[in-house]
């Protein structure tokens, strides 16, 4: 009885764990397509752009891609699965209890152990308790374990497919760039490395120096595996506008305003700086480090060049120098004691537009002989009348009407002009008046009448001074005789009485020029104020000192800073004296 029941547990036992889970093949695809198992019918290769143009990155890149036709086989697909089961109590619970009474009967008294009934009974026993235990119920559904395998074929199937090529490419292929008709870039290769082919496009264009507002676009063909290929873009998918500085210096502004508070720095000539905007037509915004800035575009033209291009286009920025750090701005001698009669007019015109350019410094030369005047001569600032970029002669006028009011027999009268002059038809001199706002219009102011609203005033004695630019409307074949006539005829105005005299820096076919150089020496000012400033600090009073270091500097540094001359001139009464 015992052996028979050891027998039984170990059976179901047994059982118990050899029936938790089974595992079997089923079919996932009758005609699945096996795409290890391929023949290439037919290919075709081409080129595909790959990437954007960019002026940070101005590579045209090709891919070499194929449009390639294969042939795969269909199999049976077939995948093994695992299935979880479960007992089932009824079943369990009756096969048990078969088995329980066929052992019962076995081993009773009825018959003898070992016979054969009684091992019948005992073998009935095990399998209706085994019966209780295989009836299992399925758990869920089949699992796949991720087991697969190709049985015979079924079929092929054909399909077409678009690849990269990544291996070197054996095939001859050209390319050329060209722009409105002009070669611009081209090249003749045997293969292609990687699959991939490069057009560097910036080079070529920065040599061509595109001025254009609007430079339109460039065309790109390529030959490759007896294809052509046309490709077209704008200039400005690879170059962006730079505008480069075309006068001797422009200031960088921090606002699109003329003011003395928004200069951050002055570029020289030749400097190449970003534009991000066209604000109007007075200012362009441009990029200076991280910072939005402007610049007058009249001051510069624009010039389209890629961003990583590495030639001429340096800013070079001069820093501001603030008024009182050139040597003739400091050490002001103080020559005489205040002189509440004496007056003066100061005329300095600077922002010129086109077709004339800034006349650069002319504001500070201004300013410095108001320094001058006050410090050195005492003058007191309220009799100092300066006028800026004067539009119509009513300004000056006005103002000479102004000062009539104030002087008399004694007075001392100053006068200063600077800007740029105008010769009309030989006969007449004008100070030429800067662009006005929008909607009015400007006058150019005539010297003849300042001369003669100056020589009506009552005075003791009267200083002209100018640094008048006439050299740009110099008549065609104007000799040096009828120059000094033209001059004489505006002078007589002012030297028919003693006491007037006109100091100007220059004749009238010679620019007036700035004391700057191309190495970097700039005092800041034209040469002709400077040395004006020069004598006084050297505490030369009378006209015919100043002169003599007029007559003795000027010259020379215009042919040492420029390799041109710059004469100056004094007509009128020789012996007028500040301290006399």
């Amino acid at each position: 009885m015992k052996k028979s029941t050891d027998i039984l547990f170990y059976f179901v036992m047994l059982l118990l764990l050899a029936s938790c889970t089974s595992g079997r093949w089923v079919v996932k695809d009758e005609d699945a397509v096996d795409r290890s198992d391929y023949e290439i019918l037919e290919q075709k290769k081409f080129l595909e752009v790959s990437d954007t143009l960019s002026p940070e990155n101005p590579v045209l890149t090709l891919d070499v891609k194929s449009h390639t036709t294969y042939q795969f086989q269909q199999k049976m697909l077939v995948q093994r699965n695992i299935q979880d089961y479960r007992l089932r109590p009824g079943f369990v619970a009756l096969g048990l209890a078969g088995a329980a009474a066929s052992f019962y009967a076995a081993n009773s008294s009825r018959f003898n152990s070992g016979s054969a009934q009684s091992l019948t009974l005992n073998t009935v026993g095990v399998l209706l308790a085994a019966s209780g235990f295989a009836n299992l119920k399925p758990v869920g559904d089949p699992r796949p374990v991720g087991e697969e395998r190709y049985l015979e074929n079924t079929g092929t199937v054909i399909e077409t497919d678009t690849v990269n090529i990544q291996e070197d490419e054996p095939t001859p292929i050209s390319a050329s760039v060209t722009y409105k008709g002009r070669i611009v870039f081209e090249e003749d290769l045997k293969e292609i490395l990687g699959g991939h082919l490069q057009i560097p496009l910036a080079q070529g264009f920065n040599d061509l120096q595109l001025t254009n507002r609007d430079p339109g676009s460039f065309e790109v063909e390529v030959t490759f595996a007896d294809s052509t290929y046309h490709y077209s873009y704008p200039v400005s998918s690879i170059l962006e506008p730079y505008a480069q500085v075309t006068t001797e210096l422009t200031e960088l502004r921090s606002e699109p305003s003329i003011h003395p508070e928004n200069v951050l720095a002055d570029l020289t000539r030749g400097s190449q700086i970003r534009v991000d905007t066209t604000v109007d037509e007075q200012w362009y915004r441009v990029w200076y480090g991280i910072s939005e800035n402007y610049i007058r575009r009249d001051d510069a033209q624009l010039i389209w060049r890629s961003t990583n291009f590495a030639g001429n286009e340096e800013v070079v920025a001069v820093p501001r120098v603030p008024f009182g750090n050139i040597d003739v701005e400091s050490n002001i001698p103080v020559l005489r004691e205040t002189k509440p009669n004496a007056q003066a007019l100061i005329i300095t015109n600077e922002n010129y537009d086109e077709p004339l350019s800034r006349r650069e410094n002319t504001h500070r030369d201004g300013q410095l002989m108001e320094e001058y005047l006050q410090k050195s001569l005492g003058y007191e600032s309220s009799n100092v009348h300066h006028l800026t970029d004067v539009q119509q002669p009513d300004q000056i006028y006005r103002q000479i009407d102004i000062i009539s009011d104030a002087v008399n027999d004694s007075t001392e009268l100053f006068v200063y002009i600077g800007g740029y002059g105008e010769i009309d038809n030989g006969q007449e001199l004008y100070l030429k008046s800067v662009t006005p706002a929008a909607g009015t219009s400007a006058r150019d102011v005539p010297l003849r009448a300042v001369f003669s609203r100056i020589a009506s005033l009552p005075d003791g004695q009267t200083w002209i001074v100018s640094d008048i630019d006439f050299s740009r409307t110099l008549p065609e074949n104007f000799t040096e005789s009828e120059q000094e006539t033209l001059l004489r005829s505006h002078t007589s105005i002012l030297t028919e009485d003693p006491g007037t005299v006109w100091v100007t820096g220059s004749q009238l076919e010679e620019p007036s020029r700035l004391y700057r150089s191309s190495k970097g020496e700039d005092k800041k000012h034209h040469i002709f104020p400077y040395f004006f400033a020069r004598a006084l600090q050297q505490n030369r009073t009378s006209v015919s000192r100043i002169y003599d270091l007029l007559r003795q500097n000027i010259s020379y540094t215009s042919r040492r800073l420029h390799e041109r001359p710059q004469q100056p001139m004094i007509l009128g009464d020789r012996s007028v004296s500040f301290t006399e």
